[in-house]
């Protein structure tokens, strides 16, 4: 049986005698009777009353108890919205003892589905480096980066080279190395 779960003693005392620790229930959805014979057998029949018996069942209605026995009576709760009220009847002896036992049955509390990844300890993002953060304000890619450094090297070793040995060849080369840089340039950005 799952729930809760209330144990009931059938003849404990002399003659026909059917004791509760408690008249209540309050539970989660289903639950259950113990019925514990004592001293004399017994015939026990269960009823459900109230609210209780439009939605709640009994496995079965009627329990033979031996002496020294147990036998559970489980009753089934559908899920519900809003909590219901209700009585089970528990009788031996054709009604000559009987316990009512007043239930509430409260709704279940919502599953809550629990993400894998909550379990996994959360790493912070590691700090961006000085060409990240360059790139990311420019808006160019690392690559393009690397390139256009390439380009102002080679732009000034071929000043520097015009520059020491001089001369209109020398200025032509210098001119040539920054239109190939310009044409680049535009490839890379259109």
């Amino acid at each position: 049986m799952s729930g809760s779960v209330l144990t009931l003693e059938i003849n404990r005392e002399a003659g026909e005698s059917l004791e509760a620790p408690s008249t209540t229930i309050d539970t989660e959805g289903s639950f259950g009777i113990l019925l514990r014979g004592h001293n004399v057998p017994a015939h026990a029949h269960c009823r459900l009353e109230g609210e209780l018996s439009r939605i709640a069942s009994l496995e079965q209605p009627n329990y033979y108890v031996e002496p020294g026995e147990e036998k559970a009576v489980p009753v089934s709760v559908p899920e519900i919205d809003d909590p219901i009220a209700g009585t089970l009847e528990v009788s031996i002896g054709y009604g000559a003892e009987t316990v009512a036992i007043d239930v509430e049955v409260v709704p279940s509390p919502p599953e809550v589905d629990v993400d894998d990844s909550l379990g996994e300890p959360r790493r912070p993002d590691p700090e961006p480096s000085a060409l990240e953060e360059f790139s990311s304000v420019g808006g160019f890619e690392p690559a393009t980066l690397g390139v256009v450094a390439l380009a102002i090297v080679a732009l000034a070793v071929a000043a520097l080279t015009a520059g020491s040995i001089g001369g209109p060849i020398a200025l032509v080369g210098v001119l040539t190395v920054a239109v190939g840089i310009v044409v680049a340039a535009g490839l890379l950005l259109y």
